[in-house]
């Protein structure tokens, strides 16, 4: 007979109707031993959710009224790799009492994630149908789009934007176990419908909607059908408003379970770790201490599912592919995995041990590049006869056994700043130098055509970018606004910064950031999200011919026309 793998009878293995109806008072007050499931059965639920397009969802034994998370989607939390767990909370978390999630699903356009990799959270209504943990409590609220939360955002990051504990007289009643905590001020605002929201935050002259915007209530139904309208209504948008469009994420705020960084109560409802296909890039983050960088997804996941199951937990990874079709939006593929996830009783063998067929050796050293005139990191590789015999075969088998054996690396993974930078150089000397029996690949050269690769001798390095900032010194002065000592950057730009079009703050911002985004002055002081761009957007634009400029991080985000009319130099209200 052939093995039912359907969602249905994968839930109904587990508990059949009658007993969850007898057991469910003993699921919510009850922590289980978690058994390990089938990873195939794990995927078909995640897809079924994700493609299941529910707008209502109720808690199982008392009928109350839930979000559409509950029973529905995919909430889902992307997070850089680190000496930490992915499931605990961050500094920037911790000062919120809140972290940030997303949720996707078949009705929602996103493709675009903040981070390569991360893990999904088992549904409440999938949990208490497989006798696992169901988190029922610390779901806040969702903007329609990222927030820009922070602790200027009271009420666990769901407050309006002007560090005040928010009103609550327009929330009404509710009476599920999560009651005490769901929030949003969209109620407060007098928003209830997305022709309400889209009238009311439009961008424009009112200041960006990431800050602008109001949140909806996690617990109410014609919310979250309400957020994802809007959602969907906004396919594009404009420089001011980056975040404020349907590729990108919404923010699904769920209150800390501790005052510390301690996120292990969240180990149990871990559902899988995913990575995204398409994507090795970063995107800053209000908190982040140095400029992001890109990270290979897929190493994240291994990493992050090694570290669970050093706790008693072991869940697959999924691939996430937004190129393919929503019922295949997720898919599992066993040589991604990083442990053993035979089921108890499974007939199938485990797999094997990856051995290394290819690769003799792979060495990373330290050497100066006449290039980039400084020291660099380089793979030396020393390919088996096999390996040689196959480089230009099956180049690919060759170079994914390299990435098993040393993708995980420093090395590699915080110096390819240019993705695809390693495969390239493997391409090109396999190509140009066949008959070389040992390969040397640095992760810090760009990836360029073949043609341009091929003319570097396999070995090319990125033209100067021209520098835009001669010089940048903090300074504490007195500052006549707020009639108290500020700490301000002084930035005597070079020649070209001064020049630079307006159009292209970006270029300058990024170098700013670079040389001092990560100093305690900038990143303890710009309690305002996005305060310093717009600052140095002002200058850019209004008094490009002053030296020095000076930016001061405790100056509030504002619409650009405020801030022009402030002298580049807003204070807060």
């Amino acid at each position: 007979m052939t093995k039912d793998r359907s969602v249905f009878a994968v839930l109904s293995r587990k508990a059949s109707s009658f007993a969850l109806a007898c057991t469910l008072p003993l699921l919510f007050s009850t922590v289980h031993a978690q058994s390990q499931a089938d990873p195939q059965d794990t995927l078909k639920r995640i897809n079924h959710n994700y493609n299941t397009l529910k707008d209502s969802c109720q808690e199982p034994d008392t009928g109350a009224a839930r979000g559409l998370y509950y029973c529905s989607g995919v909430t889902l939390r992307m997070v850089n790799d680190g000496p930490f767990n992915p499931w605990d909370y961050s500094p920037y978390a911790i000062r919120i009492g809140a972290t940030s999630y997303s949720w996707i699903r078949k009705d929602l356009s996103t493709r675009i994630l903040i981070h390569p990799a991360g893990f999904i959270l088992r549904t409440p209504t999938d949990a208490a149908a497989l006798n696992l943990p169901v988190k029922e409590q610390g779901f806040t609220c969702i903007y329609a789009f990222d927030g820009g939360t922070g602790p200027e955002r009271k009420w666990y990051g769901c407050g309006f934007f002007d560090s005040r504990e928010p009103p609550r007289a327009a929330q009404g009643t509710m009476n599920n176990r999560n009651a005490a905590l769901a929030y949003g001020t969209c109620a407060e605002a007098g928003v209830s419908t997305a022709e309400q929201w889209t009238q009311k935050y439009t961008g424009l002259m009112k200041g960006p909607i990431q800050y602008g915007q109001c949140s909806w209530n996690a617990e109410k139904p014609n919310d979250w059908n309400a957020m994802i309208r809007v959602h969907e209504s906004r396919p594009n948008t404009t420089n001011k408003d980056p975040f404020a469009f349907s590729a990108q994420v919404n923010e699904f705020m769920l209150k800390n379970a501790t005052a510390t960084n301690d996120g292990s109560e969240n180990m149990k409802y871990i559902d899988a770790f995913i990575y995204n296909v398409n994507s090795t890039q970063n995107f800053a983050t209000r908190g982040d201490q140095a400029p992001p960088k890109p990270e290979n997804g897929l190493n994240s996941a291994r990493n992050f599912q090694k570290k669970l199951q050093a706790q008693g937990y072991s869940v697959p990874i999924l691939r996430l592919d937004f190129t393919k079709p929503a019922e295949q939006r997720f898919s599992y593929v066993a040589a991604d995995q990083a442990i053993d996830l035979t089921v108890t009783g499974d007939t199938r063998p485990p797999p094997d041990a990856p051995t290394s067929r290819y690769i003799a050796n792979a060495i990373w050293i330290e050497r100066y590049d006449p290039g980039s005139k400084k020291n660099e990191w380089s793979l030396s590789v020393t390919p088996t006869v096999q390996g040689k015999a196959i480089q230009a075969s099956n180049q690919d088998a060759v170079y994914q056994e390299l990435l098993a054996l040393r993708g995980a690396d420093s090395q590699w993974r915080d110096n390819e700043k240019s993705a695809g930078s390693m495969r390239q150089q493997l391409a090109c000397l396999v190509q140009n130098y066949p008959a070389k029996t040992e390969w040397n690949l640095e992760p810090f050269r760009p990836a360029v055509s073949p043609q341009q690769a091929a003319k570097a001798g396999c070995n090319p390095v990125a033209a100067a970018s021209p520098q835009y900032i001669a010089s940048a010194d903090w300074v504490n002065r007195f500052d006549p606004g707020t009639r108290k000592e500020e700490w301000s950057l002084s930035i005597v730009p070079t020649a070209a910064g001064r020049a630079l079009p307006n159009e292209q703050l970006e270029a300058i911002y990024a170098q700013l950031f670079a040389l001092k985004g990560a100093d305690s002055h900038w990143r303890d002081n710009e309690t305002s999200a996005g305060s310093m761009r717009q600052q140095l957007g002002c200058v850019l634009a209004n008094y490009r011919n002053k030296t020095p400029w000076n930016l001061e991080p405790f100056r509030p985000a504002l619409s650009d026309a405020e801030t022009r009319a402030a002298g580049c130099n807003p204070v807060p209200r």
